[in-house]
Order: structure tokens, then C-alpha cells, then sequence
């Protein structure tokens, strides 16, 4: 079972809870309008060597790094640079 929602859906919610003229729902909704798609794209988080002050793990689509990790594991299960639904590989 997908977790993912329309972006017509979303941008549905974000009307609702900003109020459909208000400033900032116009921003949300042309962020959303202009994000890639998860279902589009599929990666990976990999584990980098982070001694030296280098990154704990980077995406396999994007290149672009993270250090925000939940006890050792990325906190996120999509890139938040590319959109890519990500599983981690060790």
C-alpha cells in the first residue's frame, strides 16, 4: 500500500489549513506544483565513511549528502534534495 497522496490533494490540505488566497498557500502550492515525484524516482541511502568529518550517508540519485541520522540510520525515507523513496543499504 503507496503512503504518497496527489499533489492536488496536497495542495488541497494546505488551502484548507492556510486559507485558499492567503500568501504563504500560494508558496506551499507552487513548491509542491514544481517538486519532483517519489514514484518517479527509487534510491538508496549509502553509508559513507564519515571519519574525517565526512558524511554519514548520500543518495544514490542526487549525490546530495545527510548527516541528520536517528540512532546511526537516516532520519528520512526520501531525499529531501531529488524526492527519490529511499532504503538504506549497510
Amino acid at each position: 500500500m503507496s503512503d504518497l497522496i496527489s499533489r492536488q490533494a496536497a495542495i488541497d490540505i494546505v488551502e484548507f489549513e492556510c486559507g485558499e488566497w492567503s500568501g504563504l498557500a500560494k508558496t506551499i502550492a507552487e513548491e509542491i506544483k514544481q517538486s519532483p515525484s517519489a514514484e518517479q524516482k527509487k534510491g538508496k541511502w549509502i553509508s559513507a565513511d564519515a571519519m574525517f568529518g565526512g558524511v554519514p550517508f548520500y543518495c544514490s540519485e542526487c549525490g546530495e549528502n545527510t548527516r541528520d541520522t536517528v540512532m546511526g540510520k537516516p532520519r528520512w525515507k526520501f531525499c529531501p534534495m531529488c524526492g527519490a523513496k529511499m532504503e538504506v543499504t549497510e
